[in-house]
């Protein structure tokens, strides 16, 4: 790729999202090479392509989702037991749908048949579109225990053995189910014994990977934090004391809120789900705002809301969190639940995955849904002619 230059008067630029005026981000091989600020694009022999007042920030990255799992169908959940190649149907979608709303990566949090591993090496072959992924292939639940998208293990032998095969075969990560989602009263079930997760973490350590677990609250959370899981998956139902743990080992949480709170997806729920749903959201909400305004360390994802990233980010907004936090939830700090140092900010050496908004994210956090160009690697994706 010939070196181009992509510029604005407006870009959130470094891990601080600081918002710079006239800056021209210099593009060679899909990566930044250079920052020019008081750019001018009539002292230079390179392709430039100008949006002018529009906002440049980096691209979003979704720290939750699924590629078959497309929570905006009815019965998405069922969907789970389709066949392989239904799977691979719907992830081919749901990949261009993120990519064109402004995710230019994404965590995988487990597909059935490894495909999000096989989708992982042909997005970077360029033979699917869609964000760069980030995967680990089998999740693993418990025999009888919650996990639409993943497959049934028991005892700490099986749970090590899938480790292995998931990293055998190129997971980034690995994944666990310890509850459901929600939990109509205080008493929430943990269908993983704390040395089964122990075994999972102890393999993922032996070749320096993450881990995380599905986990709305309960002993199960306690457990989770005891065996020294990476990255706590809902936390729907966590508590004061919970919150402070997690502040005190640094554990990262991501939320992922429209499964307890947007009524759009509740409703695709069967009526005994959405009746309970809809009776737990005001204590759903208040759990989340307890733990955003402590200050923990947080990343945002859809779990299957497909392009719904920017409906995420607006949740945890009026859940509490200052519109630069959000914002470092799908970028900065997101790239580090991911470990991918070349993701996250407009920095020399990162790659050149860029949003282009019509509005300041940092004035008005619904800016995010108004995206009027996605660059990734350096290349514009949405065709403006259509």
């Amino acid at each position: 790729m010939t070196k181009k230059i992509i510029t604005s008067n407006n870009v959130l630029v470094g891990e601080n999202l600081e918002l710079k005026k006239d800056i021209g981000l210099v593009i060679e091989n899909d990566k930044i090479i250079d920052i020019i600020e008081n750019f001018n694009s009539d002292n230079t022999n390179y392709e430039v392509l100008n949006y002018n007042e529009k906002i440049i920030m980096p691209g979003m990255i979704d720290c939750h989702n699924h590629l078959a799992l497309d929570a905006r169908l009815e019965n998405h959940l069922e969907k789970m037991n389709d066949p392989e190649v239904e799977h691979s149907i719907r992830a081919i979608k749901t990949m261009k749908d993120d990519l064109e709303s402004g995710v230019t990566a994404s965590r995988c949090m487990g597909d059935k048949y490894y495909i999000d591993i096989a989708f992982k090496s042909a997005q970077n072959e360029g033979r699917v579109i869609g964000p760069r992924l980030t995967v680990c292939g089998i999740g693993m639940r418990s025999l009888h225990g919650h996990g639409y998208v993943g497959m049934p293990f028991v005892g700490e032998q099986e749970f090590r053995k899938q480790s292995r095969e998931n990293i055998r075969r190129g997971a980034d990560f690995l994944k666990l189910f310890t509850t459901g989602v929600i939990n109509k009263d205080d008493n929430i079930p943990a269908y993983l014994t704390l040395k089964e997760m122990q075994a999972v973490v102890e393999e993922a350590n032996s070749v320096n990977i993450p881990t995380a677990i599905h986990v709305s609250g309960g002993i199960a959370l306690d457990r989770s934090i005891d065996a020294g899981i990476t990255t706590l998956e809902h936390v729907y139902y966590i508590n004061d004391e919970q919150i402070q743990r997690v502040k005190d080992t640094k554990t990262w949480v991501v939320f992922t809120p429209s499964y307890g709170l947007n009524d759009d997806i509740l409703l695709k729920f069967s009526p005994k789900n959405y009746e309970e749903s809809m009776q737990e959201k005001e204590k759903i909400k208040k759990c989340l705002s307890k733990a955003i305004k402590a200050g923990i360390n947080f990343g945002i994802g859809t779990d299957g809301l497909h392009a719904g990233l920017s409906k995420e980010a607006k949740y945890i907004h009026e859940l509490g969190a200052e519109n630069i936090d959000v914002l470092k939830g799908i970028t900065v700090n997101a790239a580090k639940i991911l470990r991918r140092d070349d993701l996250g900010s407009i920095d020399i050496n990162k790659k050149a995955d860029f949003v282009v908004l019509d509005k300041n994210p940092l004035d008005n956090i619904d800016a995010l849904k108004y995206v009027y160009q996605v660059i990734q690697g350096g290349m514009e994706i949405l065709n403006k002619n259509n």
